[in-house]
């Protein structure tokens, strides 16, 4: 029976993952493949613990999904609809002009037709020059019409560029390393907060320790990220999600109070402590010694996410003084 039970759970979560990249593909794909994810990880452990930490797990997944799906979608609407009127603005604009041109057309041709009848070479030649100050005037008005209408379509577009491009994988992913990026960081942060259950964020950084390449700072740092989220990853629980904050820091949450997860942190700072590293720069290989600290901040009641994440700086700016 509990086995069963455990099935019909697993192939719910499966269908929900799946479902989520069908509405919104370019959000939900990065939500399918966590929570494709949970079967093998309950396979190996379905206890009772397991089972609710994947509660939590998938339930935050939603919960982000919804609030990051539905504010794409809203957006998308948006646009559409300034689209859908820029649009008919421009059929006005475009029907205006239409009358416009027809209108001087015809009384341009009327006053060509009165000209024929003018014997007076003088006469002639102020109408014809009152002609060409008119087209003139025609012509670069028309001209301004264009170009507006022109420059209206192109913020359109970029607008819907940037729209579109919000949801695209590469906009959650550090390129770098392929974890999760500070953009997924914050909208996790913001997460947590809307549950309002005490959590805390866990910035663990790095820095060298004996390797003194000057070039290191530069060319190296991406290997050694995924080499210190890797080691991360092994010292918390397996639905946790690890983002990389910064060039030199991660990130994870733990949603508990700092006195609960106190013990634990200190024991992540000892098991990630100093590490080895190899990087490649310009072609030479380097064994880089690093030295992993942990911080622990606690979300304080009514902080926003704003707050949170100004303290979270603090940190890293007086990490990178020392």
């Amino acid at each position: 029976m509990e086995q069963t039970a455990l099935a019909c759970y697993l192939s719910t979560v499966v269908a929900v993952g799946n479902c989520m990249a069908e509405v919104c593909p370019s959000v939900g794909a990065m939500y399918r493949d966590r929570l494709l994810k949970l079967p093998r990880r309950l396979g190996f452990d379905a206890t009772p613990q397991a089972l609710r930490q994947s509660q939590d797990a998938v339930e935050t997944d939603l919960v982000e999904y919804s609030r990051t799906a539905s504010a794409w979608i809203t957006a998308g609407s948006s646009h559409a609809a300034m689209l859908l009127e820029h649009l008919r603005e421009t059929e006005e604009t475009l029907a205006a002009s239409a009358d416009l041109q027809r209108a001087f057309l015809e009384d341009l041709a009327d006053h060509i037709g009165t000209a024929a009848e003018v014997d007076s070479e003088a006469d002639l030649r102020v109408g014809f020059k009152r002609y060409a100050a008119g087209l003139r005037a025609y012509s670069r008005r028309a001209l301004t019409e264009k170009l507006a209408t022109i420059e209206d379509l192109r913020r359109r577009r970029e607008e819907i560029d940037a729209w579109l491009a919000e949801a695209t994988t590469s906009n959650f992913t550090d390129l770098e390393t392929g974890l999760l990026n500070r953009s997924a960081a914050e909208r996790r942060i913001a997460t947590q907060i809307a549950k309002r259950r005490a959590f805390c964020v866990i910035l663990v950084g790095w820095t060298e320790a004996g390797s003194e390449h000057p070039r290191l700072k530069d060319s190296g740092t991406a290997p050694i990220m995924k080499d210190l989220a890797e080691r991360l990853a092994a010292t918390i629980r397996p639905y946790d999600v690890v983002f990389r904050w910064s060039e030199d820091k991660l990130m994870t949450i733990f949603e508990a109070s700092e006195a609960e997860i106190a013990a634990r942190a200190q024991q992540i700072g000892g098991w990630l402590g100093d590490g080895m590293c190899t990087v490649e720069i310009g072609g030479e290989t380097l064994a880089v010694k690093t030295h992993a600290n942990v911080t622990v901040l606690e979300h304080l009641a009514e902080q926003s996410d704003a707050q949170l994440i100004a303290r979270m700086e603090a940190v890293s700016l007086c990490g990178a003084a020392r």
